[in-house]
């Protein structure tokens, strides 16, 4: 059966300001009847083409709508997969036993395990973030109640010398996803970049994990996001006449055709 992820974008609100963060952040979330309206066209989508599909719930921060839960529900009583992906900060244990049989996969979103790095990549809420004991601590509590636990890095100029080997043999995540910094949203960015050749060396620096590695060239045509208007784009391109709250599934799957 064909596989297909719906990144659902929902909320740009989020309890960090990461500087290579590419989600258009304008204070808008979706509200929970044109959420219903898009999972209703994605669970029709699917059954009418023998489509297995998972709603990945994003942001912007997904944990920190109060709508959250109702979401999780929702997507889950039209059986659709869930799976989320967060920053960790306000990820509980209550929350995680309250969804071990609604959600298939946390992916939490690691950049580096220093304060100071942290800090300039922006992955803080004033002085707080997340440090390596609290990391594995959730990471662990992840995988004890039964669901898998995915680890994304961003890698760019702050954080290409750190080496995440000793934290992911601790947590030993089902997934790891290593994706090369993408700043093509503001050229006031491209310090963050990396070269062809460090990026190269980082590949080799974990060639020895069963990792995916996402360069830019890659990322552009590779995911299918839903922005908090509805709109559907490769990228958050947001083509403000893609939307699924007006069209169809397979209309917006084709129109995103004729986009570059």
């Amino acid at each position: 059966m064909k596989k297909i992820t719906f990144n659902l974008h929902f909320t740009d609100f989020c309890n960090f300001k990461c500087k290579h963060c590419f989600v258009n952040k304008q204070g808008k979330e979706l509200s929970l009847n044109n959420i219903k309206i898009i999972i209703d066209k994605i669970a029709s989508y699917s059954k009418e083409n023998n489509i297995e599909s998972r709603i990945n719930l994003a942001g912007g921060e997904p944990l920190v709508s109060k709508n959250i839960q109702f979401i999780i529900d929702y997507i889950y009583s039209k059986g659709i997969e869930v799976s989320i992906i967060t920053n960790g900060l306000a990820l509980s244990k209550d929350f995680i036993e309250q969804n071990k049989s609604k959600v298939s996969m946390i992916g939490i979103s690691v950049d580096s395990l220093h304060y100071q790095t942290n800090f300039q990549i922006g992955r803080h809420l004033y002085n707080k973030t997340l440090l390596e004991n609290e990391l594995v601590e959730k990471c662990l509590f992840i995988k004890s109640n039964g669901i898998k636990l995915k680890i994304n890095t961003c890698v760019m100029s702050l954080n290409k010398n750190e080496d995440l080997h000793n934290f992911f043999e601790k947590v030993n995540p089902d997934r790891i996803k290593i994706l090369r910094v993408f700043c093509e949203h503001d050229e006031n960015l491209n310090y963050l970049l990396i070269s062809d050749k460090e990026w190269h060396d980082i590949q080799l620096k974990y060639s020895d994990l069963k990792v995916v590695f996402e360069d830019n060239d890659y990322m552009r045509d590779s995911y299918l996001i839903i922005d908090s208007e509805g709109n559907l784009s490769k990228n958050n391109l947001h083509l403000n006449n893609n939307s699924l709250l007006s069209k169809s599934v397979d209309d917006c799957l084709d129109a995103l055709k004729q986009v570059n």
